[in-house]
């Protein structure tokens, strides 16, 4: 019988990521059994800043996405690749993570796998997300309309309202990784916005959102008629039982659940009773 050796665990310090090392992040995800999300990937790249450690043989070991709002900062695509599983590779780069982060309020979406790393470096579950999946039936209610490049200003001062911080830099390139954004005008103010965006490049669905609005019905109106009767991926809020059962009367099935952890459990700021889902789980 062959012993397989016992690779050394990588003993240098996270290193920056950047577009160049986009193949290496797809192929880690790819060791971990994720989607080739490409387009996620580059996305977060642009607006965030990846983190890796690599091993001796020079390929990425371990990976994760630290973006930042003003106070607030998401962590996201912590990876470790398996022959180093359990070796510590994962509790290091959220160390370094979380350092870089300094005083912001950090938070993330954990899957019942990393739940128990996160747990053991302070951060409290805070939410649930229920995820789901389908082609949507509902009609679309056309009282939503396309947003343009003059609405950026007012999205901009919504999402501030609603996130509690400045996400500028995210927002002004939503429009090149989103299939389409559609807004809701009342009186010359943007009261609602929502984006359907795919991951990956041959993704057969859109993920919707961010969704933001000033009640459920508009909520709704943006979802329905962002989906076209196609098929789509929200992220939702069991808090949000009407919103959540209405998806799945009209064609969406629960994928997975995920957990919203915030660091110390300290209270995200905003008025978020208007986010009913967010951008990605990797942003918020």
């Amino acid at each position: 019988m062959t012993i397989r050796p016992v690779d050394q665990v990588p003993t240098t310090d996270p290193r920056s990521l950047s577009l160049v090392d986009l193949t290496a992040c797809l192929e880690l995800a790819d060791n971990r059994e994720w989607p080739y999300e490409d387009r996620k990937w580059d996305f977060l790249l642009r607006v965030g800043q990846g983190y890796g450690i690599a091993d001796a043989a020079g390929k990425l070991a371990a990976s994760a996405v630290l973006t930042r709002f003003g106070g607030l900062a998401a962590i996201s695509m912590v990876l470790v690749a398996d022959r180093y599983e359990g070796r510590g590779l994962g509790k290091r780069i959220m160390r370094h993570l979380i350092a870089e982060a300094d005083d912001s309020v950090v938070t993330l979406y954990a899957t019942s796998n990393g739940r128990p790393l996160y747990e053991k470096l302070g951060f409290q579950a805070v939410s649930v997300c229920e995820v789901i999946l389908g082609r949507f039936t509902a009609a679309a209610p056309n009282t939503t309309r396309l947003a343009t490049a003059h609405d950026l200003p007012g999205i901009l001062k919504l999402d501030a309202e609603v996130l509690g911080v400045d996400r500028t830099h995210v927002l002004t390139r939503l429009s090149e990784y989103a299939d389409r954004i559609r807004v809701v005008e009342r009186d010359g103010a943007i009261t609602g916005y929502a984006a359907a965006s795919r991951a990956m490049s041959t993704q057969d669905h859109v993920q919707v959102g961010p969704v933001i609005a000033q009640d459920e019905a508009d909520a709704r109106a943006l979802i329905a008629d962002l989906a076209e009767g196609g098929r789509i991926r929200l992220d939702l809020d069991p808090r949000q039982p009407d919103l959540l059962a209405w998806g799945k009367e009209n064609g969406l099935e629960v994928l997975f659940q995920a957990t919203s952890m915030v660091l110390g459990g300290v209270p995200l700021p905003g008025d978020r009773t208007r986010l009913f889902a967010p951008l990605l789980q990797a942003i918020g």
